[in-house]
């Protein structure tokens, strides 16, 4: 019988991330528990599969970064085009290539496993949204390297993300600062640990204010259901004086175009946006801000992956601070 690494894990009672790291002379395992380990692995007879011996005999020079859902979306967006050129930056500053890396829409949980058959890079960086169970097996299987931009439910595993639920709470005192009291939320895809989390965050905040915190809208990105669902959510409650906006980019001018559709006053009306974006400081109106540190968050991506790389043991969570601006 071949036995796995997640037979292996079982046995001897540790998570896969150890066992991988036991099996692969990686630090974080206990010199005890590495001996118990590969004791076990001769004693089944482990041998690790085609794509896990190729992966440690040879080298690409190239990392792997996965860009979320539609390519057209995440590349013309400021937050995946500013991350990018970060990545690609610090990675060419290590003699690394970066490799872009679109999944196919139509079978989004196959690109990992045909990431690994390919065997084009030496490691990934994954966006959090994007990574299931299955994906974390398959990746630990395989030996190769990986980490995620965003903390994921699913894996704790070398995280890069910011202080969501903080940064959301900050945003919403801002903006009780100024006076607002019935202040809707519009938030993004509900099944998004980051969304849930900054949502969570307005909600706490406009609680401990003594506040409604009812008018909560989830909707995709796009353009034409954001704007439909904003329609609905205004009729729905047409006493809100401000929004706080749980993603930027383009995502608030989809929203700003329904309110001065409907003739609010936005010289008035309080704004408040997880994200920072250069045209909305040339805007007539203000729009209180929580800039996120992209950039850092880039280089901290592919330090960890390239530490991981070289069988170091990187940070298993850095989490930046975000920036009020008003």
């Amino acid at each position: 019988m071949k036995y796995t690494i997640r037979e292996i894990s079982e046995i001897t009672n540790v998570a896969v991330s150890t066992v991988s790291k036991a099996l692969n002379g990686q630090k974080g395992v206990s010199e005890k528990k590495r001996q118990e380990i590969l004791r076990i692995a001769e004693k089944v007879h482990y041998q690790p599969n085609a794509n896990a011996r190729a992966l440690a005999h040879r080298k690409t020079s190239t990392i792997g970064l996965i860009v979320p859902g539609d390519a057209d979306y995440s590349l013309s967006g400021v937050y995946w085009s500013v991350l990018i050129a970060a990545i690609a930056k610090e990675a060419n500053s290590q003699k690394y290539n970066l490799m872009l890396i679109c999944p196919d829409l139509q079978r989004p949980d196959q690109t990992i496993s045909e990431i690994i058959q390919k065997q084009a890079v030496d490691g990934l960086i994954i966006p959090s949204e994007l990574v299931t169970k299955k994906d974390v097996k398959a990746l630990m299987e395989a030996g190769l390297p990986f980490v995620m931009q965003g903390c994921s439910p699913v894996a704790e595993h070398c995280c890069v993300d910011v202080k969501n639920k903080d940064g959301a709470r900050k945003l919403t005192a801002a903006l009780i600062a100024r006076g607002y009291k019935r202040i809707g939320c519009v938030a993004g895809d509900r099944k998004l640990l980051y969304t849930q989390e900054r949502v969570e965050g307005f909600m706490e905040e406009m609680k401990n204010a003594g506040f409604a915190n009812d008018a909560i809208l989830y909707t995709s990105y796009s353009k034409e259901e954001t704007q439909e669902n904003i329609r609905t959510f205004t009729e729905a409650f047409p006493d809100l004086d401000a929004l706080f906006i749980s993603a930027g980019g383009e995502f608030p001018f989809y929203i700003i175009d329904v309110l001065k559709e409907k003739n609010y006053d936005l010289h008035a009306f309080g704004l408040a946006v997880f994200g920072d974006y250069t045209p909305y400081h040339y805007l007539p109106y203000r729009i209180i801000t929580a800039s996120q540190p992209v950039r850092k968050m880039g280089i901290q991506d592919t330090k960890n992956l390239l530490q991981l790389i070289n069988k170091e043991t990187p940070p298993s969570l850095s989490l930046f601070d975000t920036e009020i601006q008003s």
